[in-house]
């Protein structure tokens, strides 16, 4: 699962560049992002102009569900069906694992790091 990808999107939907710089230049490469993807993970609607396999689509979509409701509907947890009951475990932690990160970054103001990944410009 690539769990990096929807941490990242949680990060961008945040706004914690700080957190969020770390998570993109250590994991992306490593989740097998491309670069016009990671843009994308920063759009209001990521799947808008870039294709997404259906398992990742389905991260994202959980991902940006989560940010703005603090819970899944049975059509988000129906599309994540294609992960294993551990993977969607994993994730649920990840996600607010990163809100957490979100809230610390932003809350004491944490300056980006120089080797940091920037968010792309949206």
């Amino acid at each position: 699962m690539q769990g990096e990808q929807a941490g990242a999107g949680q990060l961008v939907e945040a706004g914690a560049e700080h957190a969020g710089g770390h998570a993109l230049a250590i994991l992306a490469r490593q989740a097998g992002l491309r670069p016009e993807q990671l843009q994308a993970t920063t759009d209001t609607d990521p799947a808008a102009n870039v294709s997404w396999p259906p398992h990742h689509a389905a991260l994202l979509g959980a991902v940006d569900e989560l940010h703005d409701t603090a819970q899944l509907s049975q059509a988000a947890w129906d599309a994540l069906r294609v992960h294993e009951d551990g993977q969607l475990l994993e994730f649920l932690v990840l996600a607010g694992w990163y809100r957490t990160i979100s809230y610390l970054a932003n809350g004491l103001l944490l300056e980006e790091e120089p080797w940091g990944a920037r968010f792309p410009n949206r």
